[in-house]
């Protein structure tokens, strides 16, 4: 099965009991499986757990389903998400079997995270967006250059005709006071 794999590791400290569940955190993409493992001395008395963190929810995980599965061995419990789905998504939890409450849960679980994958309509529309702001930036970006340009030109040249610096036949006035004709 070519799906992420979660070895449980977790440091034995006051708040952990004797049980191996590594990563805090993962995340994995919708209908992708999950492998989850507890390793454990007592491995027999242990289940896993779901819950949520905004939630008093406790989904005791202890039988085998459509959607996910569960191997035992004496030394290892090993839960499998089949195909990921957002319900999937919370916090999972190896501890003893008989829990009722959230409150009974060592605080060494791993959180889960479902991430959706994008359709192909919504990757063309973000890539129509994006090619219309380069347009957009593409226009901006020559008005803002040639209107600059544009009205140094004209001010040079209109500072070139007041200097005089314009041809003598150019000048009405000059072309006036030819005598004799």
């Amino acid at each position: 099965m070519g799906g992420a794999a979660v070895t449980a590791l977790s440091p034995t400290d006051d708040r952990c009991p004797p049980v191996y569940q590594n990563l805090r955190y993962v995340a994995v993409k919708k209908n992708m499986p999950i492998n989850f493992i507890c390793y454990s001395p007592e491995a027999q008395s242990m289940q896993w757990y779901r819950t949520a963190e905004e939630k008093n929810d406790l989904s005791a995980l202890d039988r085998n389903t459509p959607s996910y599965s569960i191997q035992r061995t004496n030394a290892s419990i090993n839960l499998t998400l089949l195909r990921a789905t957002f319900e999937d998504s919370g916090i999972y939890v190896c501890d003893r079997k008989g829990l009722l409450q959230k409150e009974e849960l060592h605080s060494c679980g791993t959180e889960l995270r479902v991430m959706g994958t994008s359709s192909i309509k919504q990757i063309q529309n973000r890539n129509t967006l994006k090619d219309a702001i380069i347009i957009i930036q593409s226009i901006l970006l020559v008005i803002f250059i040639s209107i600059p340009i544009l009205l140094f030109l004209d001010k040079a040249s209109g500072s070139a005709s007041s200097r005089g610096d314009a041809p003598s036949w150019a000048h009405s006035s000059v072309l006036q006071c030819i005598p004799g004709r």
